[in-house]
């Protein structure tokens, strides 16, 4: 009994000097934990810029009546159309064949200019297999694609474009306001991935010929890879490539996601998949209504993806690593805040 009593005691005492350390906070509880379980939520911390805080709808603002999205049905008076925040190599190309092919779901997607389509000199909006004639990749496709009233017309279902600050302050207004979504990439797999496809990519216009001559070490020692990309489409600094940015820079890029982004991932593009037809309610084109993740073809878009390219994997913690880790911090930073809104927006998307 005395054992018992004495044990009973140690263990009391124990309980008493954890919880007078962290109290001291000279240890901390497991905030990981208790973060992962934290309910959603686009509660306002920070300002954005106005056109931000105004022409984005919060995720978790109500939908318009007209806000549905259908294939090969433009819906009149819609008042909220779907933003897709392009990052390159992130599964944006798999996901826009997804959404634009006839046998998917038909719906049509605004992007960068088809090739060969002299998209700037169009005077009114037209459409190429489900593109339409504009480039909202560019600043003055924007430009363009506003002066034509892409947005106010609701021509296309959904509007891609990697510039998101710019798009959201030349496209949309306060009573047209964006929806948006994105797939987001672990930044340093992202950068290797950019790095061994612009190799081969002599179509692409940010093609280089010295990416041929070079390996992924000099390309991350060198001024030619990306410097956080990410934080910098979102806060209207993508050609102030160099520049240095700052801690309000990477806050308002984190409030702009966990406030107004469906989030989604590329390490789980069926989940992803999932959250953005239902958090949007997107329809397929046509008569039938299965399943069309479950279409042989359709279903490859998200297994196999388009515009992949093999390479070597990177070594996690090797050199090379580190040093595209450090030349994009900030977007490391904002990623693994990503990943946690796309845990947390598991109890806002219906399943």
């Amino acid at each position: 009994m005395a054992s018992s009593n004495n044990f009973s005691s140690k263990i009391i005492l124990i309980f008493l000097l954890i919880s007078m350390l962290i109290m001291s906070g000279l240890i901390q509880p497991n905030s990981n934990l208790q973060k992962a379980v934290q309910p959603f939520s686009a509660v306002k911390t920070l300002t954005l810029p106005d056109s931000l805080e105004y022409n984005l709808a919060d995720v978790t603002a109500p939908f318009g009546e007209a806000d549905d999205v259908r294939g090969g049905e433009r819906e009149v008076g819609r008042k909220n159309t779907p933003l897709y925040w392009h990052i390159p190599k992130a599964g944006g190309t798999s996901l826009r064949d997804f959404y634009r092919d006839e046998e998917c779901y038909g719906f049509v997607w605004a992007a960068s200019c088809p090739k060969e389509a002299q998209c700037l000199r169009m005077t009114e909006l037209k459409l190429y297999e489900n593109f339409p004639l504009v480039d909202t990749d560019s600043m003055e496709g924007l430009k363009h694609a506003k002066s034509l009233e892409l947005v106010q017309s609701g021509f296309a279902d959904i509007i891609s474009a990697t510039r998101a600050y710019d798009a959201t302050d030349i496209l949309f207004d306060p009573i047209h306001q964006g929806r948006m979504f994105a797939i987001f990439r672990h930044p340093v797999e992202r950068a290797v991935s950019m790095f061994y496809y612009l190799q081969q990519a002599t179509w692409e216009s940010t093609y280089n010929p010295i990416y041929k001559d070079i390996t992924i070490h000099d390309y991350a020692r060198s001024s030619v890879t990306d410097d956080n990309w990410m934080v910098r489409s979102l806060v209207g600094k993508a050609d102030n490539i160099g520049t240095p940015l700052t801690r309000q820079d990477l806050d308002v890029a984190i409030e702009i996601i966990r406030r107004k982004c469906v989030v989604g991932l590329m390490d789980d593009m069926e989940e992803t998949i999932h959250r953005f037809n239902s958090y949007f309610s997107f329809r397929e084109s046509g008569e039938q209504k299965n399943d069309k993740t479950k279409s042989p073809k359709c279903k490859e878009y998200i297994t196999s993806g388009s515009n992949t390219n093999s390479h070597p994997p990177l070594e996690e913690g090797s050199e090379t690593w580190k040093l595209l880790e450090q030349k994009n911090a900030a977007d490391v930073i904002l990623y693994r805040e990503a990943e946690q809104i796309f845990k947390e927006q598991n109890s806002l998307i219906p399943h």
